[in-house]
């Protein structure tokens, strides 16, 4: 066939090429077509009323997801992508005890109950009455999704403290000893501070 004599030279002139894919292509509306496949490069050769028409190009390489880091956690829903969205435009907000407005500050469930608000979740205004909303959760970190409550007990006599479960091992919250809104890692010292009195965790979403 006049279209193999075309291609064949070419595949012989690749010394480094000891195999080849062909397939031969006959759509009753595209024109015929020679695909030869060679490692990386890829050879299209076309029959059209002037002639053969042969294009070479490198194939692309095969996308992959990007590997996980242990412990990673993707953001569960939109709705929880939303929250934590908001919730970052507080980033350095400074803590105000009773604070529950960006303009004067906020405490940590002040923050929580505004982010919230900004998305029509009404959440109750304390720490302690925000440890009843939604449903309950087991009271360990592969439970946890992005946008999930957690509850802490500073001082072992009631819930006093609540964050935003960010996803990937960290959570969100407005923090008195840090001076505001804040990141934390729940692996680092400061983390581990925190779920030494971590007591309770609630889905609100």
């Amino acid at each position: 066939m006049r279209l193999f004599a075309y291609t064949l030279p070419l595949l012989a002139g690749l010394p480094s090429v000891t195999s080849a894919q062909v397939s031969l292509s006959l759509p009753k509306i595209q024109r015929p077509a020679v695909r030869a496949t060679l490692g990386p490069i890829a050879l299209i050769a076309t029959v059209s009323g002037h002639g053969v028409t042969l294009r070479a190009g490198t194939r692309s390489a095969r996308r992959t997801s990007p590997a996980r880091l242990p412990g990673s956690t993707a953001v569960g829903s939109a709705g929880a992508a939303r929250i934590l969205a908001t919730a970052e435009r507080y980033l350095g907000k400074r803590y105000l005890y009773g604070g529950e407005t960006p303009g004067t500050g906020f405490d940590c469930s002040g923050f929580v109950q505004y982010v919230f608000g900004k998305h029509s979740l009404d959440l109750p205004r304390t720490s302690r009455q925000q440890a009843r909303a939604g449903k309950g959760l087991p009271r360990t970190a592969s439970a946890l999704r992005p946008g999930d409550l957690m509850l802490f007990s500073s001082k072992g006599a009631g819930v006093d403290h609540v964050a935003i479960y960010a996803g990937d091992n960290r959570i969100i919250h407005s923090s008195a000893g840090a001076g505001g809104v804040i990141y934390d890692d729940l692996s680092s010292s400061r983390g581990k501070w925190y779920l030494a009195r971590h007591v309770a965790s609630r889905r609100v979403l």
